[in-house]
C-alpha cells in the first residue's frame, strides 16, 4: 500500500448533501464511496466559479470509490462542492 501526505492549509470534513459554497479546495480525497453532485470552481486568484469539474474532469454520474483522490487542475480549485452520498475531505490550497 502506498503512503502519501495531503498538503493544504487545513481540510473540512463533509459527510452531508448540504451544497458548501465559497470555499477553496485543491484537493478530495474519498472516505467511502461516493458521489459528487456538483462540483465547481476555477482559478484560485479570482473569484470565478464557473467551471463545472464534473464535466471537464469526467466525474458526472461516476461513484468514487474509497482512497480515491480528486486533484484540482494547476492554479484552479474547488469553490462549491455537494454530495449526492458518501463523505469526503477537502484539503485547501
Amino acid at each position: 500500500m502506498a503512503t502519501f501526505r495531503l498538503y493544504g492549509n487545513g481540510c473540512e470534513l463533509i459527510d452531508d448533501t448540504g451544497a458548501k459554497t465559497g470555499k477553496e479546495f485543491e484537493t478530495i480525497y474519498v472516505r467511502e464511496d461516493t458521489i459528487i453532485g456538483t462540483l465547481t470552481g476555477g482559478d484560485l486568484a479570482t473569484t470565478e466559479n464557473s467551471t463545472n469539474y464534473l464535466t471537464s474532469i469526467g466525474l458526472s454520474g461516476v461513484t468514487l470509490k474509497k482512497d480515491d483522490i480528486i486533484v484540482a487542475p494547476v492554479g484552479q480549485g474547488f469553490k462549491s462542492i455537494t454530495l449526492s452520498s458518501g463523505s469526503v475531505i477537502c484539503y485547501g490550497g
